[in-house]
């Protein structure tokens, strides 16, 4: 393996860095392309024009319920209306709202000219109660505002200008032709009937203005917020590309001082003349191993050699074996581990960059507390939860939204970067899993990872 390896690590540098930074997670030849799940790619793009399809239906159905009680009350009161059209018009606008349930119902995304449609629709029906109401000497005629802050909101400028001339001149039309509005007797509408109407229409347009303006506002912000989130992990994934491109020369440069160091390790070792220099002797070539096998798994990762480890594993060994691997790293390491929440063990795919992020969870527990690691797993229906817990120092309030999401660390200056768990993490969300810390009572700290079994399933690989 020695000369396999060192000849496969001697090719030229400038190619290889090439090759290993765009096998990284959301890299390609292109440059940076953050990698999102499914459902935070749908939510990142702009707000979607099906939600203000929706939200309209919303106010038809407010609409049609005002206008069903307004004109059953002017009835009551004897005032003089065509009860029969108008009752048409809100029947039509039911009909419409049936029409618009029924489409949402499927996943089809809506358009800005179907926006605009249901919006003429809305404002044809109320010119139309308008008309046989009075015109603007109705009191609702004050909902033709409401017109103009829906189409601002909802639809492009250039339609939104269009949807403005069009409703001033439905004022417009309203104050010249118009039904007159009186009283079954022939006299006019008592003055505090139209108060009353004056304030029932104000305080509905105020308040339709406000629900949907704050609907649309927590939909911005939200948009907002997720599209800082994307920005956030495209910075992350422009610092693995340069740790990236690191690696590979690091993978270059230490392929002959590894091969000479097994070497003399090698000589160490048989000819040591006493037992604990056979013992220390014994660590070094353990921890040269552990270094040749990195660099292989890098190279891998290029599609230039093949993996050490990796296919077919039960689930309780790939975690044992992760376990021992640390313990070979570590050896003042205290690593309790319990697999009994996993039996029985299902066969996974022992993802290589599962293994190197388990890993360097691990060790970071075994820096806080040697002496003190747990590390368990158990089963949660169709999922795998992991615990990593130890007896440190823990997390100080406001920290733990900084773990994994920027290079931060915990450790003493000069003793870690938080390289380590931004990698680990970026390794369990591409395999659609969560990542969380907690202080434990007692002092100390867990890191918990949640990650579906169907992502490690053989047939996913």
């Amino acid at each position: 393996m020695d000369a396999d390896l060192t000849a496969d690590l001697q090719q030229s540098k400038p190619a290889r860095q090439v090759s290993l930074v765009a096998s990284l997670p959301g890299v390609n030849d292109r440059g940076i392309e953050p990698e999102l799940p499914p459902n935070v790619r749908a939510a990142a793009a702009p707000p979607a024009l099906r939600a203000s399809v929706g939200q309209l239906m919303i106010l038809r159905t407010i609409a049609i319920s005002g206008q069903t009680a307004a004109i059953t009350t002017a009835w009551y009161l004897g005032v003089s209306l065509p009860i029969a059209i108008m009752a048409l018009v809100v029947g039509a606008l039911i009909v419409m709202n049936a029409l618009t349930w029924m489409r949402l119902r499927r996943p089809r995304e809506a358009s800005h000219t179907e926006i605009a449609a249901h919006l003429g629709f809305d404002l044809a029906a109320l010119t139309l109660l308008l008309f046989y109401s009075g015109g603007i000497a109705n009191p609702f005629s004050l909902l033709l505002v409401l017109h103009i802050v829906l189409m601002a909101l909802l639809l492009p400028a250039p339609a939104a200008a269009t949807g403005t001339v069009l409703v001033v001149a439905c004022y417009v039309a309203l104050t010249r032709v118009h039904a007159p509005l009186e009283m079954d007797s022939g006299d006019a509408v008592p003055a505090h009937l139209l108060a009353l109407g004056s304030w029932l229409s104000f305080m509905l347009t105020a308040g339709v203005v406000a629900w949907f303006v704050v609907r649309m506002v927590a939909t911005l912000r939200n948009h907002d917020r997720l599209l800082s989130d994307a920005a956030q992990r495209a910075l992350r994934d422009e610092a693995v590309l340069r740790v990236g491109a690191l690696a590979a020369g690091a993978a270059h440069e230490l392929a002959t001082p590894l091969t000479t160091m097994a070497v003399a390790a090698g000589e160490i070792v048989r000819n040591a003349d006493s037992p604990s220099l056979q013992h220390d002797a014994g660590i070094l070539t353990s921890q040269i191993k552990i270094c040749r096998e990195t660099i292989a798994n890098l190279m891998a990762a290029a599609g230039h050699a093949r993996a050490v480890g990796g296919g077919r594993e039960r689930l309780d060994q790939f975690l044992e074996s992760i376990a021992a691997r640390c313990r070979t790293m570590r050896p003042e390491a205290n690593i309790v581990c319990d697999w009994g929440g996993v039996l029985p063990a299902p066969e996974i795919f022992a993802e290589q960059a599962l293994m190197q992020a388990l890993l360097a969870l691990l060790n970071n527990a075994v820096d806080a507390s040697p002496k003190e690691v747990q590390f368990a797993g158990y089963r949660e229906g169709d999922a795998l939860r992991l615990s990593i817990a130890d007896r440190g120092s823990g997390l100080r309030a406001g920290d733990q939204g900084k773990l994994g999401r920027t290079f931060f660390t915990t450790k003493p200056p000069g003793k870690g970067t938080g390289l380590g768990v931004v990698l680990a993490s970026r390794a369990i969300e591409r395999l659609h899993g969560t990542l969380c810390w907690e202080n434990r009572p007692g002092g100390g700290m867990r890191v918990k990872v949640l990650l579906p079994l169907a992502s490690l399933s053989l047939e996913a690989h």
